[in-house]
């Protein structure tokens, strides 16, 4: 990870890897936050199509897991709260500390392999890489 220093008790760090990344439709909630590096994590998760958006789950015993591709931000707790309401923290999304392939430990929000159990994968690991069928 880039050594760019953070606040710990007024940021935390979050890797985003669907809607919020950068050039993205919602990365505007991240505005006044700061970007710390790309980044990806190990190959212990898959990340799903929900249609107009992702989801990062845990991989299964059952499945080969991929490095999911995306972005850390240093975010205050005002942007913190934002996020979970928006990623409904924790009745849908909930928000997990992950160590990302580099070892830092980031805040992810991630489903349950049960909630995603009947969308496709995207293989790649990458949401900006996802082919759109029509």
């Amino acid at each position: 990870m880039s050594e760019t220093q953070f606040d710990s008790v007024r940021e935390t760090l979050v890797f985003v890897y669907g809607t919020l990344l950068s050039g993205q439709r919602n990365h505007s909630l991240l505005f006044g936050s700061r970007f710390i590096c790309t980044g990806q994590t190990t190959s212990d998760f898959e990340l799903v199509d929900l249609g107009d958006f992702p989801a990062m789950i845990p991989a299964d015993s059952d499945s080969e897991g991929f490095s999911i591709f995306g972005e850390v931000y240093a975010v205050d707790h005002s942007i913190l709260e934002i996020l979970d309401e928006i990623e409904d923290h924790p009745r849908f999304y909930r928000r997990t500390p992950v160590e990302l392939a580099d070892g830092s430990l980031v805040d992810v929000y991630l489903l349950t392999a049960h909630q995603a159990a009947f969308y496709p994968r995207i293989p790649s690991g990458d949401w900006r890489k996802k082919v759109k069928v029509s």
